[in-house]
């Protein structure tokens, strides 16, 4: 295989935002090479004089490395074969060039498809579960609407369905089965969403099953659901591999599995790493826009299932201006709130106004006000 070299725009030579593009497109490449592609990633080296961060990947073509640097979320500058001389500088963390110093940028956190070990996934799942208390969700939930309609619409969830809504959230999924009459049952972790789930049952005199749980661990037997959903929710699963798992475990054969998941390339990927380049996600924690790549989520629900597919969609979404987006979900929105409480007032400052410049790079120029869409994709599968 030959050695291919990414270059990566890093703003403001932020050392903290180039680890976590790093270990991202570890990851992507990892995910890749599990697939049976021929990719991996070997090294990295960030100059930050120059706001850049190289990575070299070693692969069977360009387009390979091109794909596993999409699938991390990031946007490359740059790819070219690796000439000898690139190559050896990035030996060495105090190799220069263009004058410049570069610096390693390697996590010290490594995978356990290396090392044997892992991450606490436990203590994961629990940080996690605290950042989605934090903020009101409820008062960001109602802009996913319309995936979750798509969604069970997408899916043709009927009456004689039983069907699961894993990480429910304020209960979108469920209640839109519910009102199918669908025998419905939805599970979360955050039992404050639970109980806004069980208000909006009553409010509209649905039967909906709720119940607390994690998406690593379903507290229910194999095949037990005709469908198995998740909207904007098991794709924040701390354990990936184990989500995906159980999602397929408690499906019964020949039923369906569908997923709707904001991609990376879209709006919500793009803010989300906007949010990472201030303040660092926990060690283990892997890019929740994973499960908006079809080829990622087949590999999540493994040899279990039979005839993947998916579509992409927009949601459309209205502001009063960039900056009344940006302060909504700095106040409310559970990762970018508790994001923020991590920084000064500077750092805070600086989230705020980057958040203010994606919104704004996104705006349809419709009319007046913000109009933006969000980009997200549903996988369907059908358990073997």
């Amino acid at each position: 295989m030959a050695e291919y070299l990414v270059e990566l725009y890093v703003a403001q030579g932020d050392h903290v935002a180039a680890q976590h593009h790093v270990a991202l497109a570890e990851q992507a490449g990892a995910d890749l090479a599990r697939e049976g592609r021929a990719v991996r990633f070997l090294r990295s080296i960030f100059v930050p004089e120059d706001d850049t961060c190289f990575l070299l990947y070693e692969a069977d073509s360009a387009a390979l490395v091109t794909e596993a640097v999409g699938r991390a979320g990031l946007r490359l500058e740059h790819v070219s074969a690796a000439t000898t001389s690139v190559a050896g500088a990035h030996e060495s963390s105090a190799d220069t060039t263009k004058g410049t110093s570069m610096t390693s940028t390697t996590s010290s956190t490594t995978s356990s498809t290396t090392s044997g070990t892992g991450p606490d996934l436990k203590e994961l799942r629990d940080k996690q579960q605290k950042v989605w208390s934090s903020g009101d969700y409820n008062k960001i939930a109602a802009l996913t609407v319309p995936v979750s309609e798509h969604l069970v619409d997408h899916v043709g969830v009927g009456p004689t369905d039983r069907v699961l809504d894993v990480a429910t959230g304020t209960g979108h999924v469920a209640l839109a089965a519910a009102r199918r009459s669908a025998e419905s049952v939805g599970i979360d972790y955050v039992p404050a969403l639970l109980d806004i789930a069980r208000r909006r049952a009553e409010a509209e005199d649905l039967v909906v099953e709720l119940a607390e749980a994690d998406a690593e661990h379903l507290p229910y037997d194999d095949a037990s659901f005709d469908v198995v959903l998740s909207a904007i929710g098991v794709m924040f699963a701390a354990d990936h591999d184990a989500a995906g798992r159980e999602l397929v475990r408690v499906t019964r054969p020949g039923g369906r599995i569908g997923l709707a998941s904001w991609t990376p390339e879209g709006f919500v990927g793009g803010m989300l790493r906007t949010v990472g380049a201030h303040v660092s996600p926990p060690p283990g924690a892997q890019p929740a826009t994973r499960w908006g790549t079809e080829e990622v989520v087949a590999g999540l629900l493994g040899e279990g299932v039979t005839d993947v597919s998916s579509v992409t969609a927009t949601v459309r979404q209205r502001f009063t201006d960039a900056a009344e987006f940006a302060d909504l979900f700095l106040t409310w929105y559970g990762p970018t709130y508790a994001a923020a409480g991590r920084l000064d007032d500077e750092g805070r400052a600086a989230l705020r106004a980057d958040l203010v410049a994606l919104a704004e790079s996104h705006d349809r120029g419709e009319g007046g006000g913000l109009v933006c869409d969000w980009e997200y994709r549903i996988v369907t599968a059908t358990r073997r």
